[in-house]
């Protein structure tokens, strides 16, 4: 491992279904970068680190000679305990967590380790919501609201945005925080991953568009994408949810999330 980089994991996040499996893969496929199923423990942690600092951080400090710094690095200690044991047995430079919950706490990733490389992948709500829904209605043993359900999912992905834009005014932005377009990934991999790669600090290397050619095992995490990440990039996904969503269902979407879309730069035709 590189000491420059031990405690300084590589973080993922974005809403589910946004791509962030495929980026997740590519990056593992990188010679010097390991990037594991989906941890699920990140977001937990951050916000219990958070919530113990802002509540309890003086009575720690006074009665338990714990103070705020101290208290952040035995949380960040605790989540690379969590991440270290996959990452050495795979012999690689560096580590990566994708987890799409990430994304929440990124302002918490951020203070948790100040040097760590925050990526959020954005993708069209209309497909986001498209493919969520598809997963709804297979998980559910009766019929769904899928107008209301289209309009929960909408909103938490708008929701997800106002992270973004905390993110975008952060004084460290250029150094920590990059953001990726699922529809730029598929469409143009390499001129999309160029610049991330540059971000991180690492070469593109093509071996990573051959993800798909690396069996991994993605049980209980990550099923739902397996199918998609065991063949090479396609485009095919790209703007299906405004064929495969209802009339009703596309305006429940549009009623919640079109306004951020549109702040997006998405074509809302």
């Amino acid at each position: 491992m590189v000491a420059a980089n031990l405690g300084n994991p590589i973080f993922i996040g974005g809403v589910p279904r946004s791509g962030t499996t495929l980026l997740r893969v590519v990056l593992d496929t990188h010679p010097k970068i390991f990037c594991g199923t989906e941890l699920r423990a990140v977001h937990a942690l951050a916000t219990l680190w958070s919530s113990a600092d802002q509540r309890s951080g003086q009575l720690l400090n006074d009665a338990y000679a714990v103070p705020s710094d101290s208290l952040r690095r035995i949380f960040a200690d605790l989540i690379m305990s969590f991440l270290t044991p996959a990452w050495a047995k795979s012999g690689k430079a560096r580590v990566a967590e994708k987890t799409p919950s990430n994304v929440l706490v990124f302002p918490q990733l951020h203070a948790l380790f100040p040097n760590s490389p925050l990526i959020h992948v954005l993708r069209d709500v209309r497909d986001v919501v498209a493919s969520r829904l598809e997963r709804d209605k297979e998980r559910s043993s009766s019929s769904v609201d899928s107008v209301g359900l289209a309009r929960l999912r909408a909103r938490e992905w708008a929701d997800t945005m106002r992270i973004r834009r905390e993110m975008l005014d952060h004084p460290d932005r250029s150094r920590v925080y990059h953001e990726l377009r699922y529809e730029d990934l598929v469409r143009a991999p390499q001129q999309t991953l160029t610049p991330m790669f540059e971000f991180i600090g690492e070469a593109f290397d093509p071996v990573v568009l051959g993800f798909h050619q690396v069996k991994r095992n993605v049980s209980g995490t990550e099923e739902w994408s397996a199918e998609a990440v065991s063949r090479s990039i396609f485009t095919t996904s790209v703007g299906r949810g405004r064929t495969t969503l209802s009339p009703a269902e596309l305006d429940a979407v549009m009623t919640e999330a079109g306004a951020t879309l549109h702040e997006l730069g998405y074509d809302e035709r």
